[in-house]
């Protein structure tokens, strides 16, 4: 659906979609020509949801990115130097988690005007400091043991002990924060939309349910809100079981190897 919304919507999300008697299909509900209803403009939902994928996912690919490669870098060069570059580090990420991420997003977005790119720099650039600390933890742990003390002994230099042995070993519980910041980096653009700090003109799916909220015929019109939602949901548990099975997985791989 991100990939592929556009192109595959049945209708322009912009357009009002008439009956054949030129009536506008104001509100309705969930039809095999309309399979999510129409809003009060008589705009189609399912094309609208189609459409606004797109941002979500490419959300999801900006905001991950930020978080695996500050959360990595931060967390795993102090876990290894330590000394004063750790105490640095965490004292910063310290800093980082003092600040609240939702009033602070707010005011991020208002100072530097809304919009997607924003939007979404402002998450990626709050939402790492969780795996920074977990993997500065690991670090901590991985490499007094005897492969990493072994590769030091035999000249190994740094860059080859962190991507041989490190990276690997850290690897599962990056992945899982990172699905699960970049599921609540949703969850957080959604709220942002909803709260009205986002085009108004674009089609992402908090955009459809502030719309829905606002119209004053969400009781009846309950199709408007409930797909958007329920995929704004289904999206974020996605995220979470993807990182959590590759945790899983990967887990049961380090016991079996031991074994």
């Amino acid at each position: 659906m991100g990939a592929f919304g556009p192109q595959i919507a049945p209708y322009n999300p912009s357009e009002t979609q008439y009956s054949d008697s030129g009536d506008i299909l104001r509100t309705q509900p969930p039809s095999i020509d309309h399979p999510m209803g129409t809003d009060r403009l008589g705009r189609d939902i399912f094309s609208m949801v189609l459409v606004g994928a797109q941002p979500t996912m490419l959300l999801v690919v900006v905001v991950g990115t930020m978080i695996l490669t500050i959360g990595s870098v931060v967390g795993v060069t102090a876990g290894y130097v330590g000394g004063l570059v750790d105490e640095v580090l965490m004292r910063f990420t310290d800093f980082i988690y003092s600040v609240p991420l939702l009033p602070a997003a707010l005011v991020l977005v208002v100072i530097l005007e809304s919009g997607f790119w924003t939007t979404a720099f402002i998450i990626g650039a709050l939402i790492w400091r969780g795996m920074a600390r977990v993997l500065r933890s690991q670090v901590l742990q991985v490499k007094e043991r005897p492969f990493v003390m072994a590769a030091k002994s035999t000249g190994a230099s740094t860059p080859r002990i962190l991507l041989k042995h490190i990276f690997p070993n850290v690897a599962p519980m990056a992945i899982l924060f990172t699905a699960i910041g970049a599921g609540y980096a949703v969850i957080i653009q959604a709220g942002l939309a909803f709260l009205g700090l986002a085009d108004p003109s674009s089609y992402t799916w908090g955009i459809i349910l502030r719309n829905a909220y606002q119209s004053g015929v969400i009781v009846d019109a309950w199709w408007w809100a409930l797909f958007p939602g329920l995929l704004i949901s289904f999206t974020v548990l996605s995220l979470f079981l993807i990182g959590r099975g590759y945790e899983d997985d990967d887990v049961a791989e380090d016991m079996m190897a031991s074994a």
